[in-house]
C-alpha cells in the first residue's frame, strides 16, 4: 500500500475508504483485534481535553452499533500497543462491554505524530493551543519548514505561522483564545502583552469581547511601543535570571525593565542574586 504523507489524508489513506466490515486479514494484514487493556494512550497526543458529553454519546453509539472504524496503533512493547489515532473511540469503548478493539498497525514509513494531528484536525476541532503545540512539536522533531508542514496537514502556511506565533501569548490571553472569548486577530495583537499592561477598564473590555481588533491595536499603540525583537529579548532574559521579565519603552526610547516575583521568598532570592 503506497501512502503519500504530503496529501494530508492520513486515515483515509490507511483505510482506503473501505468499510471495516469488509476488511479481513487477507485484504489487510495490519488489522488486529487487541484486548482493550493492552492499548495505551500516547502522552504526546495533541488533544488534551475531551468533551465528556460527546464521549458519552459516542459510547452509546458503540454499544448499539459496535466499533465501526478501527483504531490506529503502533507496537509499544511485547504486549502493549500505543494509540496513534482514535482516542475518542478508545475512551468511549471503555464504558461498554467490548473486550477487544479492531486496530490497524501504522506502516513504518508514516510518522505517528503527523497522523495523530491530521486525525484530530479532520474529526473535531482542536483547541487553538493544542493545535499550535502539535505543529511546534512536528517542526522541532522533523525540522519541517512551515510550507512543508502546510502540505502535510492540509492547512495554509499563514495559518500555521499565525498559530505558532500565539504560543508566545500570555497564559491569561491564551485561555481567552481557547475559550473563544477573543479572536485570532486579538491574540496576534496581544502577543508580548500581559494583563498588567492594561488598566482594569480596558482589560474588562477585552475579556468581554467589547473591543474590536482595530480598537485594540489603537489603544495598545498609545500606551506601549513594542519592538518586534523585545519578545525574544524578554524570553532570553527570563530564562537567564529565572524570573519573568517585561521590557517597555516609549517613543523617546525611555523605558523600564520589570522583574516579576510571586512571593517574599522569591523576592529575597532575587535581591541577593542582584547584589551578588
Amino acid at each position: 500500500m503506497v501512502v503519500n504523507k504530503k496529501l494530508g489524508k492520513g486515515l483515509s489513506s490507511l483505510l482506503g475508504n473501505k468499510d471495516i466490515s469488509k476488511i479481513n486479514n487477507s485484504e489487510n494484514k495490519g488489522l488486529l483485534l487487541i484486548p482493550i487493556e493492552k492499548i495505551l494512550r500516547d502522552e504526546n497526543q495533541p488533544r488534551k481535553i475531551f468533551d465528556k458529553e460527546k464521549i458519552d454519546e459516542l459510547s452509546q453509539s458503540i454499544k448499539k452499533n459496535g466499533l465501526i472504524q478501527p483504531l490506529i496503533v503502533i507496537k509499544k512493547d511485547l504486549d502493549n500497543y500505543l494509540l496513534v489515532a482514535g482516542e475518542r473511540r478508545w475512551r468511549a469503548a471503555q464504558s461498554t462491554d467490548i473486550k477487544v478493539l479492531p486496530a490497524l498497525l501504522l506502516p513504518d514509513d508514516l510518522d505517528k505524530d503527523e497522523i495523530s494531528l491530521i486525525e484530530n484536525i479532520q474529526r473535531e476541532d482542536l483547541k487553538v493551543s493544542e493545535e499550535a503545540k502539535a505543529y511546534q512539536r512536528l517542526i522541532e522533531k522533523n525540522n519541517y519548514t512551515h510550507e512543508t508542514l502546510s502540505n502535510i496537514v492540509g492547512k495554509s502556511r499563514s495559518h500555521i505561522t499565525n498559530l505558532l506565533r500565539i504560543l508566545e501569548l500570555d497564559k491569561f490571553f491564551l485561555d481567552l483564545l481557547n475559550k473563544g472569548k477573543i479572536s485570532m486577530g486579538h491574540a496576534r495583537a496581544l502577543v508580548g502583552k500581559t494583563p498588567n499592561d492594561f488598566d482594569d477598564n480596558l482589560l474588562k473590555q477585552i475579556v468581554n469581547g467589547k473591543l474590536s481588533v482595530r480598537d485594540l491595536e489603537k489603544k495598545k499603540s498609545k500606551t506601549i511601543i513594542q519592538d518586534p525583537n523585545l519578545i525574544h529579548e524578554e524570553k532570553n532574559l527570563s530564562e537567564t535570571i529565572g524570573f519573568k521579565t517585561k521590557i517597555t519603552f516609549n517613543k523617546k526610547g525611555k523605558g523600564n525593565l520589570k522583574i516579576f516575583y510571586e512571593n517574599l521568598e522569591q523576592y529575597n532570592f532575587l535581591i541577593n542574586k542582584l547584589k551578588n
